[in-house]
C-alpha cells in the first residue's frame, strides 16, 4: 500500500528517461573498436567521453556496469530520497581502531555515478589543498591549474537575494563559470534554525565566509549545490554530460549493463577491454586503437588494474594472475573521511525541521511533507529544494582554530614512525609516500588557509564532525579472481593516532557551539556522547565506539605520484610504464582535498580531456 506522500509523488512524477535506442547501445550494436574505451559511465568517464567525441572524427565507447536513471523523482527533486537500486555498498573488513567494528562504503551504481544519488554539495577546497599534488610530484595539478577547469565544468547561479541577505552567499562570478554543463546554485529555502547556527560559530570568532570557492575553503560557509536553474533540480553528470545532445552523436556509445573484466595488452601497451554482461560470466572484447581509460571509480578502478596484472606482485602471484608490470601501489593509498555524528535536542525549537519531509524519520510530519511537495512542484520553492538528509551549511575549520594546543598535537605527530603504521611486508616506496604526505599535511595542520575538520548542521537535531584531512591510510585489494566480487575495503581508521587528536578537539569545539548564546536560543543539549565523557581518554572511547570510518569521498587508490612514492600515474594520467592507458577518477587523487569531492571530480576530468587531446594531437602531427 503506497503512503499517501508516495501517491502525491507518483502524480507529479517526471518524464522518465529510458536507456533505449536512442540513448544506449546493445552488445551486438556495438563496432569491434573504437579509438577509445572508457570503464566507467560515472562523472569522469561521462566527461571526458564527451569532451572527446565534441570531434565528430574521435569515437569513444563507455562499459557501464549500472543502467541509465528513470528520471523519476528521487533522481531529480533534491529533497527526495533517491533510489537505493542506484546504490551499491561495500562494507569494510573490521577496523581495528574502531573497536573491530565495520563500516560501509556507498557508491552510485548507475550511469552518472554518485552525481546521481549524493548530497549534491558542490564545493571546492583551498589552493593549499591542490597545491600539495604539485608539491608530491606533479607539475601542472596546483589551484591555478585546476580552476580553469572548475569554471569550464560549471554554470553558476547566485543564491536568490532573500538566501543572499540571510546567509552568506556571495553573487560574485569571477571564480566560477557561467557556460558550464554542470549546475551551480543554492537552494530558494532555509530552515530558520540555521542563522543560530551561522551566529553562533561567530561569536566564537569564526570567519563567516561568503565566498569559499575562490581558493579559501574556511568558515562557516552556505555552500553551492549541484543544482540546475531555473527547476532547482539535481544536476548529474548524466543530464549534464550524456542526455541531450551527447547521448545523439554517432560517435558517443554507451553500453550499460556490463562489466570491464580486464584490460587486453600487447606487450606493454593497452589495446582494448575484455567486457561481460551484469549477470553472466560469457565475455566479450572491444579494441582500442588509441587508449583505454579507467573511470570505474576508486573501489572498482584499482581492481580492475590488479586482474589484469598491474599492482603489488605478491598479491598478484597469490592469486595466480600474471604479472604484465608490478606497481606496489595499486590499490594502496586509500583516504575517506572519518565521521562521527553528535544527537543533540533542540529543546526550545518547536518550528519545522527537516525531519519533517523524511518519512524515515521518527519526526516525519506528513502534513507539512504534503504541502512542501506541493510548493516543490508548483513555485519551485519549500524544503524539498534542499537535498536529502543533507544540506547547504557546514563549518570548515583549520586544525589551529580547533585547539590551542595544536603545536603539541603536530609536534607529537612528527614522532610517530610511518613505517611502524604499515602492514609486514609493505613496499618502502609506499612508505616514502606516506612519510611525504604527512610532512605536507602537517603543515596544513598549522595553517590557517585550509580547514581540518567540517562541521555540518541542516537543522535537525543533529551535528556531525569530520576530519578532513587524515593520517591514516587504508587500502582496496582484491581477493578473487573473479570480477564480480567485491574488492576487500579496509579504511585503515585511526591507524595514525592523531586522526583521533584531531577528532577530540573538534567534539570539544562542538560543546563550545552548543553552549553559546545563539544556540542556546534553540535549546541546544548534547546528547551522545554526553556531558559525563569529557576527559579525552573517555572521549577516544566513545570515538572508536561511534565513528564511521566513511564520509563517502573515497580517494586516492592509484595515486598520481612518482614511483619511488608508491604512485601508480603520472601528471599526464597515464599508468606508470604502461603505454595506452589512463585512469581519471578520484582515485587518482594523491590527497583528499578539505572538501566534498564531485566538484573536484569534474575538473580532474576536465583536465583529463585537455590532456588526452592534447597528447593524441602531437601523435598526430608527428605522424
Amino acid at each position: 500500500m503506497l503512503s499517501p506522500l508516495s501517491r502525491l509523488v507518483g502524480a507529479y512524477l517526471i518524464c522518465a528517461a529510458v536507456c533505449d535506442a536512442k540513448l544506449c547501445r546493445g552488445p551486438h550494436d556495438l563496432k569491434s573498436g573504437y579509438d577509445y574505451v572508457v570503464v566507467g559511465g560515472g562523472a569522469s568517464g561521462l566527461v571526458v567521453a564527451n569532451r572527446l567525441t565534441e570531434d565528430p572524427e574521435i569515437n569513444v565507447l563507455i562499459i557501464e556496469l549500472g543502467d541509465l536513471d528513470d528520471g523519476s523523482p528521487g533522481t531529480l527533486v533534491p529533497g527526495l530520497q533517491t533510489p537505493q537500486k542506484y546504490w551499491h555498498t561495500y562494507t569494510s573488513v573490521p577496523q581495528k581502531g574502531l573497536n573491530n567494528r565495520t563500516s560501509q562504503l556507498y557508491t552510485g551504481e548507475v550511469v552518472g555515478g554518485g552525481t546521481v544519488v549524493n548530497g549534491m554539495f558542490f564545493n571546492r577546497g583551498s589552493a593549499l589543498d591542490y597545491d600539495a599534488w604539485d608539491e608530491l610530484g606533479n607539475p601542472g595539478w596546483g589551484w591555478k591549474d585546476l580552476l580553469p577547469y572548475f569554471k569550464k565544468s560549471e554554470t553558476y547561479s547566485p543564491a536568490t537575494p532573500e538566501i543572499q541577505a540571510q546567509y552568506p552567499a556571495s553573487p560574485d562570478l569571477q571564480p566560477h563559470g557561467t557556460q558550464g554543463p554542470v549546475g551551480s546554485s543554492y537552494a530558494p529555502f532555509s530552515f530558520d534554525q540555521i542563522e543560530n547556527w551561522f551566529n553562533g560559530w561567530a561569536s566564537l570568532g569564526v570567519l563567516v565566509n561568503p565566498q569559499s570557492n575562490a581558493g579559501l575553503a574556511v568558515g562557516a560557509i552556505h555552500s553551492s549545490l549541484s543544482l540546475a536553474q531555473p527547476n532547482v533540480s539535481r544536476s548529474s553528470a548524466s543530464d549534464a554530460y550524456f542526455k541531450g545532445d551527447p547521448s545523439r552523436r554517432a560517435n558517443f556509445h554507451l553500453l550499460t549493463g556490463h562489466r570491464a573484466v580486464k584490460v587486453m595488452f600487447e606487450d606493454m601497451t593497452a589495446v582494448g577491454v575484455e567486457y561481460a554482461a551484469r549477470n553472466t560470466s560469457q565475455t566479450s572484447h572491444v579494441k582500442a586503437s588509441r587508449e583505454v581509460i579507467v573511470a570505474a571509480g576508486t573501489a572498482r578502478s584499482p581492481q580492475l588494474l590488479q586482474l589484469s596484472g598491474i599492482g603489488p606482485r605478491q598479491l598478484l602471484t597469490g592469486l595466480g594472475i600474471p604479472l604484465l608490470k608490478e606497481l606496489p601501489g595499486v590499490g594502496f593509498n586509500f583516504q575517506d573521511q572519518p565521521s562521527y555524528y553528535i544527537p543533540v535536542n533542540l529543546t526550545k525549537w518547536s518550528g519545522p525541521i527537516p525531519d519533517w519531509v523524511d518519512p524515515t524519520a521518527d519526526a516525519y510530519h506528513e502534513e507539512y511533507a504534503k504541502q512542501q511537495l506541493a510548493a516543490y512542484y508548483s513555485e519551485r520553492q519549500g524544503a524539498y529544494t534542499i537535498p536529502y538528509q543533507a544540506g547547504s551549511d557546514v563549518a570548515f575549520l583549520p586544525f589551529k582554530n580547533l585547539t590551542k594546543q595544536y603545536s603539541k598535537y603536530i609536534k607529537q605527530a612528527k614522532t610517530v614512525d610511518i613505517s611502524g603504521l604499515s602492514p609486514p611486508g609493505t613496499d618502502p616506496s609506499l612508505i616514502s609516500g606516506h612519510k611525504a604526505q604527512v610532512d605536507i599535511l602537517l603543515k596544513h595542520y598549522a595553517s590557517e588557509d585550509t580547514a581540518s575538520l567540517e562541521s555540518t548542521f541542516n537543522g535537525s537535531p543533529l551535528v556531525i564532525i569530520v576530519a578532513l584531512k587524515p593520517l591514516s591510510r587504508g587500502s582496496i585489494l582484491i581477493n578473487s579472481t573473479d570480477p564480480a566480487a567485491d574488492p576487500q575495503v579496509d579504511f585503515g581508521t585511526f591507524t595514525h593516532p592523531t586522526d583521533l587528536d584531531v577528532l577530540v578537539a573538534s567534539l570539544k569545539k562542538i560543546r563550545d557551539l552548543l553552549i553559546s548564546p545563539a544556540m542556546q536560543e534553540l535549546g541546544a543539549v548534547e546528547i551522545s556522547p554526553g556531558p559525563s565523557v569529557q576527559s579525552d581518554a573517555d572521549i577516544v572511547v566513545a570515538l572508536k565506539n561511534g565513528t564511521l570510518s566513511s564520509w563517502q569521498h573515497p580517494v586516492g587508490t592509484l595515486a598520481m605520484m612518482p614511483e619511488e612514492l608508491g604512485g601508480v600515474l603520472d601528471p599526464q594520467l597515464r599508468v606508470h610504464g604502461i603505454d595506452g592507458l589512463r585512469v581519471v577518477d578520484a582515485s587518482m587523487m594523491p590527497l583528499i582535498p578539505a572538501s566534498h569531492t564531485s566538484s573536484t571530480v569534474y575538473a580532474v576530468a576536465e583536465k583529463a580531456a585537455d590532456l588526452i587531446t592534447a597528447s593524441q594531437s602531437k601523435v598526430r602531427h608527428s605522424a
